[in-house]
């Protein structure tokens, strides 16, 4: 019998699992309890049982029993901290998180020697097979024509005021809509209200620094939203019956709130907040009454946030996003709010932006791809509109109307800036407009050549041409899978890709891809070796972040350290970091390590290399970038020089040229927003 747990699938007979053309097979006791828990997938074994059930009075101690558990979650490549298949709870035991399906043959294949017997056996799943084609075609030809399926879309743009906006609230009635706006880079944002029956258009807020959601009280008379002032974000309210529109504050000191959102029978404020850069972001629940803040989720693994919520009409139930950074998961789960049991869940590896109620029984889902509806009760997905990355924002009005910011241009200029830092002036410009044309997604010059990422309508290339002659293009890999540019050699042979999820080599001369990593592999930091003939890599295992060594010409890797996330080579000796972090300087010949005085962003977008004997690092706050530099054998930090940007203007990736000695960032041109309305039939 053959079981899909998970991406695996297992051979009952042959007591093995199978992943990505990868067989591994399982020791007798090692099967026995994965076969337990599947059998009992749906509540969580304590040690006792699995004692009382498969060792029957054997003597077998807890220690030998944790063991095969770990065994068992190294085969699965599972981290006991950000669990995907197998979880534990104190006192309780383990459970299968996973799916779990058995795979049966439609027809068992009989003996050989009746070979008439199997050509009426053919015969017959030929046919049953027609009839249940027949079957399920005719059942969505019913769907259809009833029409619970069936969508149609028709959107239309709403007036407002020409500038980039980034979050939207519509009243409950659907009279007022109030929007953030931005009209010029540098200014801090404001926040308007619309009267949709008298057009008129009123800022509420003039100095928003970076409001990040809105929400309408019930009744309309209040406006509810989050900024970010200096360390610290805050809830505030906008009274919209005073002439003079007073703002209260009613919630301070927290480190970032990034959703805000009301529940019409009691009027509770919830919103998603973390009180510290290092704890989680959960959900709070803010009683304006009292002034009593409330925790309505909790976060276990480290690494999860809940950045995203919504209560449903009848204020039952609590639609959670919860993505887990470190696998780069998206999780949107129900909740009762009640019993705080899980209705139902869904899991997916693309960005998520906003998930809300249309009714009682109905989600809709915004990711970077398309806007889709979930049936809860039915657990069925949708496809309302394909919508790219141009819609960025919503907010329902009704179950068949919603609210929605769409981005429509942007001009985006990739700059090549000078080396060192204090000599950070432009050499080469290069404009990359976005307007549904081709555009420039990744950009790596490398003295007179350039390495390029390119993207039209979904698809990918990776492409080279040389600085003099940009007309002799060369397409090396198209694709319609997720590609990203980490770096080519300095020889130009080998070019270092994320494909797919997957840390990828590519060999130029042959166009040969060799696949380092897998797809759910959670893998931190990733570079050439000094000499070009190995990549650098990390990766989180069972909890702990492990550096991995690859060989190019052999094709095999090896583990060179335990503890460190981030990694680099200099002068034959490794630059390593710490989850937080903070750098280290290992001496090969000496056998010895020394701290520096260095710590690194983890940010995303953020990035860090080794130029020239001094290292250069990014990073943000949201609303400022900033660019690191610093002497390697600096120990009291005299020599560290900075540069700091407006975050919407220049972001803080960057790509190394190491042979002109200059690095690569984007500033990021000014974006129209319009309004729109999407009517769903």
């Amino acid at each position: 019998m053959l079981i899909q747990l998970g991406e695996y699938c297992l051979d009952t007979d042959g007591m093995s699992l199978q992943f990505d053309k990868q067989v591994v097979t399982l020791e007798p006791q090692v099967f026995a309890v994965l076969m337990y828990l599947i059998e009992h997938h749906e509540r969580y074994i304590s040690m006792d049982e699995l004692h009382e059930n498969l060792w029957q009075g054997r003597c077998v101690s807890d220690a030998a029993v944790r063991r095969i558990i770990s065994k068992l979650r190294i085969i699965l490549n599972d981290d006991y901290k950000d669990p995907k298949y197998l979880q534990s709870l104190s006192k309780r035991g383990y459970k299968l998180i996973c799916p779990v399906s058995k795979l049966s043959p439609l027809v068992e294949i009989g003996s050989k020697e009746n070979s008439e017997n199997n050509n009426v056996s053919k015969k017959k799943v030929l046919l049953y097979l027609i009839f249940i084609t027949t079957m399920i075609f005719s059942l969505v030809y019913l769907w259809n024509k009833n029409g619970e399926y069936k969508t149609s879309i028709t959107t239309q743009v709403i007036d407002s005021i020409i500038s980039e906006k980034r979050v939207l609230a519509v009243s409950n009635d659907g009279r007022y809509l109030a929007f953030t706006s931005k009209a010029r880079r540098g200014n801090n944002f404001q926040i308007y209200i619309k009267d949709q029956q008298t057009q008129a258009i009123k800022v509420l807020v003039d100095n928003a620094i970076l409001p990040t959601s809105l929400a309408f009280s019930g009744d309309g008379n209040y406006l509810f939203f989050s900024d970010y002032v200096g360390e610290a974000s805050s809830l505030k309210r906008v009274d919209l019956t005073s002439k003079e529109y007073e703002i209260d504050v009613l919630v301070t000191h927290f480190y970032f709130i990034a959703d805000v959102f009301i529940s019409i029978k009691d009027s509770a404020i919830y919103f998603s907040g973390s009180k510290n850069p290092d704890s989680a972001m959960i959900i709070y629940k803010f009683n304006t009454n009292n002034g009593l803040l409330e925790e309505v989720t909790s976060v276990a693994q480290k690494g999860a946030y809940d950045s995203r919520a919504d209560i449903s009409p009848n204020s039952g139930k609590l639609v959670v996003l919860r993505v887990y950074l470190d696998s780069k998961r998206n999780s949107i789960r129900v909740l009762d709010l009640k019993t705080g049991s899980v209705l139902f869940q869904y899991d997916q590896n693309e960005v998520i932006y906003e998930v809300q109620w249309l009714d009682d029984d109905h989600i809709v889902l915004l990711d970077d791809k398309k806007l889709t509806k979930i049936n809860v009760k039915k657990k069925r997905l949708d496809e309302i509109i394909n919508t790219g990355k141009s819609i960025t924002s919503l907010d329902v009005v009704s179950p068949n109307m919603l609210f929605a910011i769409r981005d429509t241009y942007r001009t985006n200029t990739i700059t090549e800036k000078k080396l060192p830092l204090s000599n950070f002036k432009n050499i080469e410009l290069i404009q990359d407009e976005q307007a549904g044309q081709r555009r420039i997604v990744d950009y790596q010059p490398l003295g007179d050549k350039v390495w390029m990422i390119e993207k039209l309508k979904g698809v990918s290339d990776l492409a080279f041409y040389k600085k003099q002659k940009p007309k002799e293009k060369v397409v090396f890999l198209s694709t319609e899978k997720s590609l990203e540019l980490i770096a080519p050699s300095l020889s130009g042979q080998y070019v270092l890709l994320k494909l797919h999820g997957r840390i990828t080599v590519l060999n130029t001369l042959n166009n040969n891809l060799t696949y380092i990593s897998k797809v759910d592999e959670m893998i931190g930091d990733v570079a050439f070796s000094e000499d070009e003939k190995s990549i650098l890599y990390t990766r989180k295992s069972n909890g702990e972040w492990l550096v991995f060594e690859y060989s190019i010409k052999e094709e095999a890797q090896s583990i060179l350290f335990e503890g460190y996330r981030f990694v680099r080579q200099f002068k034959g000796d490794y630059i390593l970091g710490d989850n937080t972090g903070k750098l280290s300087r290992f001496d090969v010949d000496l056998k010895a390590i020394t701290p520096l005085q260095i710590s690194v962003s983890k940010e995303k977008f953020a990035n860090w290399a080794v130029v020239n004997g001094k290292i250069f690092w990014s990073s943000h706050n949201l609303i400022n970038t900033t660019f690191n530099e610093i002497d390697m054998d600096d120990v009291d930090g005299s020599s560290l020089s900075s540069k700091t940007f407006d975050f919407t203007a220049i972001r803080p990736n960057f790509y190394v040229d190491k042979i002109n000695n200059t690095i690569v960032v984007v500033s990021l041109g000014n974006v129209n927003s319009e309004i729109i309305t999407i009517e769903i039939q």
